[in-house]
């Protein structure tokens, strides 16, 4: 056989079998793939595209607040030897005070006490008034006593058939709202008018320190115009907590 032929045919050989690889694995390789193995999001699965995916920021932590040094306040609260009725505005305190005064000088000694001639709510806080003031008329001397509110006569209304008794008087304390703290008994408010005083344009409330009956006959508890001049032996002061 020809030398020159033999040698062209072991060129062949060599170069048959050097196409044919091992990969690491000991499995045999894609034919024509140059050695390279495709996972599954390689890009001709996938049409071509290549898919970028995104990655979202973490959040930033955020600083922790600073606790404040400052404790809550305290609910406010009436004095301890004051009465506290519960409104809508807030706390009101309420205290009878003896010392006979007239109508001006009530108010100006419930201004001493950081406070103001006080007015009633309704029912419930009218009664627990006139029993407070019991107690002190009972303290001093017992009997009946007229003791001053805070409300005054108002201009519309100069005599008894100007109004009705309900809307007769208006509350002067700043708080005490509506009419559902009057209580007249009988004829009044009679509107009484006197020479040298004039109209009745401020208001007291009845108190009996033993019995169910006040001044007049009127029910403990009652209320009446009077003339703001007169001296009455005691008055209710009112103010917020």
């Amino acid at each position: 056989m020809n030398p020159l032929f033999l040698l062209l045919l072991s060129l062949l050989g060599i170069t048959v079998v050097s196409s044919i690889f091992i990969n690491p694995n000991g499995v045999s390789g894609d034919y024509g793939g140059g050695g390279r193995s495709f996972s599954s999001s390689s890009s001709e699965e996938h049409g071509g595209r290549r898919h970028r995916h995104r990655h979202r920021r973490p959040p930033r932590p955020r600083p922790p607040r600073p606790q404040s040094s400052e404790e809550p306040p305290e609910p406010k609260r009436c004095p301890v030897d004051w009465m506290t009725f519960d409104r809508t505005d807030g706390p009101w305190c309420v205290k009878v005070f003896y010392g006979p005064a007239t109508q001006a000088v009530a108010e100006q000694l419930c201004q001493a006490q950081q406070a103001t001639l006080s007015g009633v709510q309704n029912a419930n806080e009218r009664m627990q008034v006139a029993d407070a003031a019991r107690v002190v008329v009972n303290q001093n001397g017992g009997g009946e006593m007229d003791v001053w509110l805070g409300a005054k006569r108002r201009a519309q209304c100069p005599n008894k058939p100007s109004c009705a008794p309900l809307n007769t008087f208006e509350w002067t304390d700043g708080s005490t709202t509506g009419t559902d703290g009057f209580w007249w008994p009988a004829n009044e408010p009679n509107a009484i008018w006197f020479n040298n005083w004039g109209q009745q344009n401020c208001l007291v409330q009845l108190v009996s320190g033993n019995s169910a009956v006040a001044r007049f006959g009127y029910p403990h508890g009652s209320m009446d115009d009077q003339h703001c001049q007169n001296n009455f032996r005691a008055y209710t002061c009112g103010k917020r907590a």
